[in-house]
Formats: structure tokens, sequence, C-alpha cells
């Protein structure tokens, strides 16, 4: 990504103002039609992915943007603004039926080539393979047998469907998502943490968690959970928080390797937190028809246990590795929190008008004037306007990124929609799972990971899902609920073997080898592995309509106490050392635990509380015996 200086830059913030007032107007007046909005939308932010990232993706940071960049900049004015200026006619023909224009086709063309190679730039270079593949996808399928067959599209339907529809393709519904809430939503989050609330929550977290066992890595844990949920970008958590973390925990005694693995799957898990959690969860909302405060409640439950799991392994590692408390000249006094405590504002305010029915473009718009507000109080004695321009930069080049893997990802769910892969693939999933549902979520969890290891947590997340809700609707699993499952591993993908780039990215703070990084991280988030196949069996852990409250609670807390008791099982540690033995009978009857039979879940917990009390009671004689002999020693 360039970053640019003297004329250049100020140009840019200038245009990065513009493109911002455009999108907080529309979010609080109201969008255009379709079209317009997204056409204008991507007539802002595709030109720049051309300027903000290079040709090569690990080019000089300072080089200034070649003649190529600058030909595709202008080329990609064009298809957009033809969309724009035609928007009134574009509305009235009728798609399969009125011909495809020259002029269209010519645009057409463009603007796929345009979108692929700005997703190579900005998003991966995986990504925009996956890209074309789906599209050659829709030239040989014709020819291939079995069910990936579908009957054959003439070349000027196919850049209609890609290019002229506003349900699908480029300027389809993914791309409404981006113009009408996912800017707002990045511009609020990147002002927010440019004016001191990153730091707010960073001191948060030391006061809660450093006086403990193990505190840097659960400052790292909870700082990471904290500016995820606003941020709802896993690799930018790494490099805000692990700045701190990594090497304190390394300071106290953590291995860099494990440090490395705690920031990263402390990350991994912003996406999961709300109230933000990233452009994946407003894709959901529009995916399933879900209102987007319905998305924060059925996301807060299961989160809070993926970070409870974490917390709990961090903890028994600090056990093992006799870890101790945080140094006291990183502490932060509870006076120093409280005086700042309208960093909370922003927060409040937005959720305020959220949960009230206001859009989520609207409410994103009052937090940023609940930001901005709280930022004039809080400093007024030394404003810094840096810092403002700043945040709109940050969320100016971000979005380029979203839009830029929103379109592609359009496309994709174009031809899946189309050949009729999407159910094909479904079928598949569900031939091979021989009516199993177990089985069929293994398998939605490989296919997940896989392609999440290649491409970005959104884009995975709307290629799976749009495959596994056929699949898990035969097993009449909610839509809702096999959304979330397939919305867990796309974002653990981000941690996985062997790709992992937020592991690889934590890596590179803590200074470990990246892959030693990646391996490690399972043994710290596998809470992320098992929430996601808990609430596909007790669908109660979403909160979803019809659960009652006992329901809900039950399901909670019986699986908070199942992922403390499997985070002893992975470390070896408890209130002893367990052994192989006390390890597997803790792992047999934490599974027992985790039933969704209801008799058979409390037959579970009774047995892992009766294994809990009685490694205490082990652990006090210890002490006990140890005490004992240290006063005879010294008794003489």
């Amino acid at each position: 990504m360039r970053i640019f200086k003297g004329k250049f830059g100020v140009a840019f913030t200038i245009f990065a103002i513009i493109t911002l007032v455009f999108h907080v107007y529309t979010a609080f007046f109201g969008t255009f039609e379709p079209r317009v909005q997204r056409s204008i939308h991507l007539l802002l932010l595709l030109p720049l992915a051309f300027l903000v990232f290079p040709f090569r993706r690990n080019g000089d940071k300072s080089e200034k943007p070649t003649y190529l960049d600058w030909l595709l900049t202008i080329l990609s004015f064009l298809p957009s603004l033809y969309i724009y200026l035609n928007s009134d006619q574009l509305n009235l023909r009728i798609e399969q039926v009125d011909e495809v224009s020259l002029t269209q086709i010519i645009l057409g063309t463009l603007m796929v080539v345009l979108v692929i190679e700005a997703c190579r730039r900005a998003v991966s270079f995986a990504f925009s393979i996956v890209i074309v593949f789906f599209l050659l996808y829709m030239f040989i399928a014709p020819y291939l047998p079995g069910m990936f067959n579908a009957r054959s599209i003439s070349y000027d339907r196919i850049i209609e469907l890609l290019y002229l529809s506003s349900g699908e393709g480029v300027y389809g519904f993914l791309t409404g998502i981006s113009s009408n809430t996912l800017f707002v939503f990045i511009a609020f989050a990147a002002i927010m943490l440019r004016t001191g609330v990153g730091q707010y929550l960073m001191d948060i977290s030391v006061l809660l968690t450093g006086k403990y066992r193990g505190g840097p890595a659960k400052i790292a844990v909870l700082s990471s959970g904290l500016y995820g949920s606003i941020s709802g970008s896993s690799v930018a958590d790494v490099y805000s928080t692990g700045s701190f973390s990594v090497p304190l925990m390394k300071k106290i005694g953590y291995p860099s390797t494990k440090a490395g693995a705690i920031e990263a799957v402390s990350s991994a898990g912003g996406p999961l937190m709300p109230p933000i959690m990233g452009a994946g969860a407003f894709v959901m909302a529009e995916m399933t028809g879900t209102p987007y405060t319905e998305i924060i409640k059925a996301a807060i439950l299961s989160a809070i246990i993926y970070y409870i799991g974490i917390l709990a392994t961090v903890h028994f590692e600090a056990v093992s590795l006799k870890i101790g408390k945080t140094p006291n000249e990183w502490n932060v006094g509870l006076k120093n929190i409280l005086k700042r405590i309208p960093f909370v504002v922003p927060f409040v305010v937005m959720l305020s008008f959220l949960f009230t029915g206001f859009s989520p473009g609207k409410s994103a718009v009052y937090g940023i004037i609940g930001c901005l507000l709280t930022w004039v109080v809080m400093s007024w004695k030394n404003l810094n306007f840096k810092d403002i321009i700043a945040g709109i930069n940050y969320a100016v080049k971000g979005s380029i990124v979203i839009a830029s893997a929103l379109a592609g990802a359009g496309m994709i769910v174009a031809v899946l929609n189309q050949t009729g892969a999407a159910l094909a693939m479904g079928t598949i999933i569900t031939k091979y799972s021989f009516g199993m549902i177990g089985l069929a979520l293994f398998l939605i969890m490989l296919v997940t990971l896989i392609l999440g290891a290649g491409i970005p947590t959104t884009p995975a997340y709307i290629i799976t899902a749009t495959v596994a809700a056929s699949a898990l609707s035969a097993f009449g699993v909610p839509t809702l609920v096999a959304h979330f499952f397939v919305f867990y591993f796309a974002i653990l993908a981000d941690i996985t073997p062997p790709v992992g780039v937020t592991a690889f990215a934590a890596a590179n703070i803590a200074e470990s080898p990246p892959m030693k990084t990646a391996l490690m991280t399972p043994r710290f988030a596998f809470a992320g592995f098992v929430v996601p196949f808990v609430f596909v069996m007790s669908p109660e852990l979403l909160m979803l309509e019809g659960s009652s409250v006992g329901s809900i609670l039950y399901v909670f807390i019986s699986t908070i106490i199942s992922v403390i008791t499997l985070a002893a099982v992975v470390v070896g540690t408890l209130f002893t050392k367990l052994s192989l033995v006390k390890r597997m009978t803790l792992l047999l009857i934490t599974i027992i635990s985790l039933s969704n039979v209801t008799a058979v879940s409390i037959i579970g917990i009774g047995l892992v509380i009766v294994f809990i009390v009685l490694d205490y009671l082990q652990y006090k004689r210890a002490n006990t015996v140890y005490s004992e002999d240290q006063r005879i020693i010294e008794g003489g």
C-alpha cells in the first residue's frame, strides 16, 4: 500500500473527504436507487485501487504510480460512469430479453478485468485466481459431466449477468452492502481508533487482567477482543495490540512461538465479537434477511465462549510454565481509566440508535458524530486534526479492499447461482455425508478452511455459505445457524496452516518462525473449532427466536465449563499436572457434557465438576504437605 505525501497526499485526502461525505450523506438522508448508489461507490473507490496498491504487491510504499497505474485508474471510471448516466434506461430493460449492446459488452468486459486486477492488488492473488476459475467454469460447464454440467450461456448474456444486473454481479447486492453500510462503519471504526479509543481499550485490558498470573497474555486476549470488536480486521488487530502485548509476553517467560500464537488467535476472534464484527457480519445479515441487531445478539455468547477458551488455555499455560504477573511499571490505575470514560460514548451512541430501529448506516453516522464530539471534549486543549485526517484516509484505503473484494465475490455468486453449481456442490456434500449431520458439518468445515487459506474471510464466507446453506437445509439446520457455522471457520482459516495470514503477522511481531507459530494456534483456538458444532446441535447458544432463557443459560454455562476443561486437556494442567490417563478421562467426560441431549449433558457436567473438585483437593493436599515439610526444615 502506497503512502502519499506532499501535493499528491493533499489531493488524495481531498478525494477521501469527498468520498466520505458522499457515503455519510446517503447513509444519513437515504441512499439513491441501487444502480446509482453502487455505481458512484465504485466510481469513487475502484480507481483508487490502482493508485494506492502498486502492481507488485511487495512494491516500495513510497514509489509513485506508474503510467500503467494511471491508465487503469482512468479506464476504471468509464464502466461505472456508464451505469450511472444510463441508470434509468437500465432499470427499464428486461434481462435475458433485451439486447446487450456492443458498448455494454466492451465496458462490461473492461469492468470484469479491472475488478480482477483490483482484487489481485488490494485483496490477494489467490482470490483473483478463484474469480478467474469461476468465470472460466461458465464457459466449460456445458462440456462437463454429471451435476456440474450447465447449459451454455452466450458471451453477451454473461456480461449482462456480471455487469448490467443489479441483483448479482459487480453491481449486485454485495456491492450494495459495501456502499450502503460498510463504508460508514469502517469510517466510524477508523476515526474512533485514531482519536484515543484504541489505547483506552488497551488500558482497560491491562487494568482487568494485568495483576493475574500470565497477565500479559491475558491482556493480549482481552485487548484484541475489545479492539477487534471495533476494527473487524484480525491482521490490523495483530499490529495494533500485538506491538504492546507480544514483547511483554516474551519478557515474562512465554516462548516467542506461543506469544505469537496467543496474539494471533486473540486477534482472529475480533470479527466474531460484536458490535461491528467486520464485513462478513453485514453480508450475513443481507444474505439471510436477518436484521443486523439480531446478528449481534446471535454472536455475543459464542464470542464470549471463544475468548474464555483462550483465557483458560493461557492461564493453564502460565501455571504450567510458572509464569507470573505483569510488571508493575506496565499497570494502569483505575483513576486513569475513569477519567477517560467518555471514550465509550461513541459505542453507546451507535448501539442506542441501532437498537432503537435506525438503519446500521445511519447509526454509524451518529456514532461518528459522537466520536468527533468526544474527541473535542477530551482533547480540546490540544486538538490535532491530523488524527481525523489519518482516520479518514485509513477508512478509504480499507474500503477499497472491501469494495474490490465484494465486487469480485458478486461475480462468483452470480456464476454459482446462474450455473446451478451452488446447488450441485451442496448436493455432493449431502450425498457424501451419508445422512450424518456431523460428517456434513466436518466436510463444510474443511471446504471453508481450505478456501479461506487462500482468500480473505469475507469472500471465503460468501462462497462457502452459498453452497453450505442448501446442504445443511437438508438436515433441518436453520439458515442463520448454517451461516454462522461457515462464518466461524472462514475466520479461523486466517490462523490455520499452511497460510494463516494472521498467524504470520503475529509471528513477524514475535520474531518466531511463521509456520511453527501457525501450527501452534490450534492449541489456543480450539474453542473456535468446538463452538460452531455446539450451536448447530444446540441453536439456543445463538439466542434464536423461540429459545427460552433457561435453555440459553444452560447451554451457555455448560459450554463454558466444557471449554475450560478442554483447555486443561490441551495443556495438561488443571490445578495439578494431569497424567495422560487423567487427560483422556477428562476429555471423555467433557465430550459427554457437550451432548445436545440434556440428561446426558447433565451427567457429563456432574462428572466434570467431580473431576475438578478431586483435582483441587489433590492440589491442596500437595500444598499442605509441602508447607509442613518447609516448616519442619526451617524448625530444624
